[in-house]
């Protein structure tokens, strides 16, 4: 077992890796990560990021450092992100589904110096970094022929750092890309704040569950799967890591795992009720599934309920807040279509048109407020203004709260689809559409589906004496948005309907879709 005397560092600098150190410090060592057959503790966990933080601090990233992860959920991954915030530099996380052309915005907009990767992925990396005066270092986790440096030898021979540098509260930890109406994504701003108020915010309503194993298939990069991380750090909780979702790799993990809590998007859950293998495996073990996301249908919460034997409830948050704004206490009752309420820290307004506060049961814009929240988006004053009111935060969503004060989520205010719990612009894939010569006119939106929530409709108005299949629409958005941004349906519509000064009527499209059937 190694050791390492790590010092107890409490209530010092406001740095989000301090929760590593206080983790030991209150619970000792015990099994942190499990990952493809081997568990690694809390102190191995904290030696190995020492070491990477060091070797990181060598090439040259200081403080305020944008360094990009573009990274499946590993336990390189885990210490990426801690050695990161340990050295005082910022983390932009990436989607390891991304496209080359979506790498290269973000890593352009960050102005990223630094990209950790894996050798499967590091090609595209590459070819996204190409001729770029940023990305001063090409970093992966094991031997590549593109040109990275192998992260591990450098690792193996460093020091170990063994206290993270001092940070103010407001100093900026993280740089998450999320998808706006206006299509490209913005970088929502997290602070060391934000990210330490929000594990606190979850912690406060739920201070005293088990600690089951937490199995982790969402995505670590995304605001949801990286908070849950944070938050099993601080209940204490065993993490076992999948790379990605599998129905049956899922079923392997609690039956071996003995798995209490699972973080999950609807679509998920979807999967693994309907999987033709789900007797076969013993999953009694579940306690507690939170889902998140997009919105949770009440059938598939019961009826996954009663499959599994374990409490399905649902939370609301997003990006701006950490993952975290509503949620249930592990000991009160579900009610059916809510989100839950308020978690401690966090204030929740609905509004009108005119910014006015509505009384519970009248539907308005949900507008929050707390230490979680971003102070806005990097290098978009435009939209931050727009986002930010009186020092709310409005978010873009409708709902109402209930008469016992819990919040429900009635619909979106933006345009935005949520495929799988994922943010997807319309505008990213209006304009890829827009590309293709046959292309007069289109208008993207989304259409309930049974197992994403959402599927993506393109409907596309063609230029007179040109014709174009579904199939050759999907070939050409495939050379410019990721697989799971291309629409399922394409619909061909002699015009879109449009209001008297030219702006297409997506709400129209929708209606009329559905009259059709398309939406069923």
């Amino acid at each position: 077992m190694l050791t390492t005397n790590f010092p107890v560092i409490l209530g010092g600098s406001a740095n989000v890796a301090c929760l590593e150190f206080e983790n030991l410090a209150r619970l000792g060592t015990y099994p942190r990560l499990r990952f493809e057959g081997r568990s690694y503790s809390n102190v191995e966990e904290l030696h190995y990021t020492g070491k990477l933080a060091f070797a990181l601090r060598e090439r040259g990233i200081v403080p305020g450092d944008r360094v990009m992860v573009v990274m499946p959920n590993t336990p390189d991954l885990t210490a990426s992100l801690q050695a990161i915030w340990m050295i005082g530099a910022v983390v932009v996380p990436i989607m390891p589904y991304w496209t080359v052309a979506e790498i290269s915005y973000a890593l352009r907009h960050s102005q990223a110096i630094a990209v950790l990767t894996l050798p499967s992925l590091a090609p595209r990396v590459h070819e996204a970094c190409r001729g770029s005066e940023y990305a001063r270092h090409l970093l992966s986790f094991g031997p590549t022929e593109c040109g990275f440096e192998d992260l591990y030898p450098a690792v193996e021979q460093a020091s170990c750092i063994d206290a993270p540098v001092d940070r103010s509260p407001r100093d900026l930890a993280m740089l998450l890309y999320t998808s706006g109406t206006s299509g490209k994504p913005k970088g929502v701003m997290v602070s060391h704040e934000n990210i330490v108020a929000a594990v606190e915010s979850a912690n406060a309503l739920n201070p005293d569950l088990p600690r089951y194993p937490m199995l982790h298939v969402l995505p670590l990069t995304h605001a949801f799967g990286l908070i849950m991380l944070k938050l099993a750090q601080r209940w204490g909780s065993p993490c076992v890591l999948m790379p990605q979702f599998d129905a049956v790799g899922v079923f392997r993990a609690i039956e071996q795992h003995q798995i209490g809590y699972m973080p999950a998007v609807p679509t998920m859950l979807v999967h693994l009720l309907h999987h033709p293998e789900r007797t076969k495996f013993n999953c009694s073990s579940l306690y507690r599934i939170t889902s998140g996301g997009a919105p949770l249908p009440e059938k598939l919460r019961q009826d996954f309920q009663q499959a599994f034997g374990c409490r399905v409830d649902q939370g609301y948050g997003m990006s701006e807040s950490v993952a975290v704004a509503t949620a249930y206490d592990d000991h009160e009752p579900y009610r059916p279509g809510s989100v839950g309420r308020a978690e401690p820290g966090i204030r929740i307004r609905i509004v009108d048109d005119k910014n006015r506060t509505l009384p519970p049961l009248q539907t308005g814009e949900i507008c929050l407020s707390g230490a979680n929240i971003t102070s806005g988006y990097w290098q978009d004053q435009i939209a931050t203004q727009e986002a930010f009111h009186d020092g709310w935060f409005h978010t873009g969503d409708l709902g109402h709260h209930g008469a016992d004060g819990y919040l429900h989520i009635t619909d979106r205010k933006k345009d935005l689809i949520i495929k799988g719990g994922e943010n997807i612009s319309p505008s990213e894939i209006e304009e890829a559409l827009y590309l293709h010569p046959a292309v007069a006119e289109a208008a993207v939106i989304g259409i309930p589906d049974n197992v994403f929530g959402e599927e993506i409709c393109a409907v596309i108005q063609l230029k007179r004496g040109i014709e174009a299949s579904g199939d050759e629409i999907r070939h050409h958005l495939a050379q410019h948005v990721t697989k799971f941004k291309i629409p399922r349906h394409v619909v061909f519509q002699p015009a879109l309907p449009k209001n008297a000064v030219g702006k297409i009527l997506k709400r129209t499209i929708r209606e009329q879709l559905a009259t059709a059937g398309v939406a069923a």
